[in-house]
């Protein structure tokens, strides 16, 4: 990893943003947050390598309709999806669609660096 590699965290849940955007600087990572898939998107440009670390349940826009909205456009970012919530079927879904990593809430530290790495290593 290096000071380069930078993930982008969106989460509507301001506490999980602080956490984990410390975590993750602590960690070496360039952190970039945001509170919505909108805001992600009008965002003026992109670095690389990147990841992006995105919840799946958010008002409006969702994690996964994110996912979509990026394929549809060309852009395939390596995505580690985090939620609260997952089931099966979505989690299915979001790996055949390209997503690196499906990870529960609370997620160990462990398994998202080695999420994180995996998603930077395709993004190089």
């Amino acid at each position: 990893m290096t000071s380069l590699s930078t993930v982008y965290l969106i989460d509507d849940d301001a506490s999980v943003r602080r956490g984990l955007g410390r975590l993750l600087k602590s960690a070496g990572y360039d952190v970039i947050t945001c509170d919505t898939p909108e805001a992600y998107l009008a965002l003026p440009s992109y670095r690389n390598p990147s990841c992006l670390l995105l919840d799946i349940r958010m008002p409006g826009m969702t994690g996964l309709e994110l996912q979509r909205a990026l394929h549809e456009t060309g852009r395939h970012p390596p995505i580690v999806l985090l939620s609260g919530h997952v089931d099966a079927a979505t989690a299915e879904w979001a790996i055949s669609e390209g997503a690196v990593a499906v990870l529960s809430k609370p997620v160990d530290y462990d398994t998202l660096v080695r999420a994180i790495e995996l998603g930077l290593a395709r993004a190089r």
